[in-house]
């Protein structure tokens, strides 16, 4: 199913998979390669539509809303969620619904981690383009699929503010007047904290809630079991990896490079980068396609 969208030349389309339906942006272009995106944790396709749309003029691009986020609508239970193989799920699935597979994978963070652990899992998997993928370090990565994470998931700092979140509005007005005080969303481009919103809240009556429950978003920290580092090894495509300068999720860059990951440092950028940086993240992507060609 299509439907019109006023987003620099994107459509809103939604492919079935699996247990329901994913919903998708789409910049339409058959004559050029298809790229499909993922995004982070706790947004959806359009907080990076700014990103995307810069690159709309070299790829056919495809960006799913992943399992609990956005427009997507399948199954998300948090007390059933332990790692991140039910997005690389999804993923394939999506992929193996389009009209034509993809010719390039990226993706943002838990997108990113999730596009990886799916083209481990491709026969033929494209080049990939991941931005700030969550890499564990060897130890933790190791506990997490242990009963001990149990016992630690909880103190992570990140669930717990997430799990806080105000989720309860009277109005999407009132959601951007108090995110547009917020520091971390300052830093965003001009435009991209109202892109998300687009997307990234549901109408409820006469309310508005976050299209991400808190609880699932807090649930995708803590589920950590994914093995990335064996999915590094099996993947059998080019891997590049923008590491950011501040506040960085890849932790454990050695044992990337290990299995054949191509890392690269973004000097002043931090882990939003896709958000506060979409131009300069876009000229990433773009370029290291352009290399592998």
């Amino acid at each position: 199913m299509t439907d019109a969208s006023d987003r620099a030349g994107s459509i809103r389309e939604t492919v079935r998979v699996n247990d329901g339906e994913m919903a998708v942006l789409h910049w339409p272009a058959p004559s050029r390669p298809r790229l499909v995106f993922a995004h982070a944790n706790g947004f959806c396709a359009s907080a990076a539509r700014r990103m995307l749309a810069g690159l709309a003029d070299k790829f056919d691009i495809i960006a799913p809303d992943l399992r609990g986020h956005g427009r997507t609508r399948l199954p998300a239970d948090p007390a059933t969620l332990t790692c991140w193989s039910v997005h690389a799920d999804d993923l394939l699935a999506l992929c193996a619904a389009l009209d034509r597979p993809p010719d390039y994978l990226a993706g943002h963070s838990m997108g990113a981690s999730s596009m990886l652990l799916a083209a481990s899992r491709m026969a033929d998997a494209p080049p990939l383009a991941l931005i700030e993928p969550v890499v564990l370090p060897g130890l933790a990565a190791r506990a997490a699929r242990t009963p001990l994470w149990a016992l630690f998931k909880r103190s992570m700092a990140i669930s717990k503010t997430a799990r806080k979140r105000t989720n309860a509005w009277p109005d999407r007005a009132a959601v951007r007047a108090r995110y547009g005080d917020k520091a971390n969303f300052a830093r965003w481009a001009p435009g991209v904290l109202d892109d998300y919103l687009a997307d990234g809240l549901e109408e409820t009556g006469d309310a508005v809630r976050l299209a991400c429950d808190p609880a699932w978003e807090a649930a995708n920290y803590e589920a950590q079991a994914h093995d990335l580092m064996d999915a590094m090894r099996r993947v059998r495509a080019a891997v590049r990896i923008c590491k950011a300068e501040h506040g960085s999720t890849v932790l454990n860059q050695a044992g990337l490079v290990r299995r054949g990951a191509q890392v690269e440092m973004m000097d002043g950028a931090g882990h939003l980068a896709v958000m506060e940086q979409p131009e300069r993240i876009a000229a990433w992507i773009s370029t290291g396609f352009r290399e592998t060609e």
